[in-house]
């Protein structure tokens, strides 16, 4: 390799970008998922049960943008059941 090269490929890898590829963005959340506790509360999930139902109802990956959410929902019978009604009124109100 030689000098010019190497100073092209330092450039690129220092230009901005001007969008985030939504693999990015899926990936950071994740991140940012693991960061947090290992299990989620129930008062937790209520937190953001609207935000996640939200998403799900405009067709966005809610699953993957809110991973322990979901896991929460898959193993706690009455948040899933919070779920479920919630997503129902907003289904039906469209």
């Amino acid at each position: 390799m030689n000098i010019k090269n190497f100073f092209q490929q330092i450039k690129h890898i220092f230009q901005p970008q001007v969008e985030l590829q939504d693999e990015v963005i899926v990936k950071f959340l994740r991140i940012l998922e693991d960061v947090r506790a290992e299990e989620m509360s129930c008062d937790d999930m209520f937190n953001r049960l609207d935000e996640f139902v939200e998403a799900e109802v405009r067709s966005q990956d809610a699953e993957k943008l809110m991973p322990l959410i979901r896991e929460h929902l898959d193993m706690c019978h009455e948040c899933d059941e919070e779920y479920e009604a919630l997503l129902d009124v907003l289904e039906n109100t469209k």
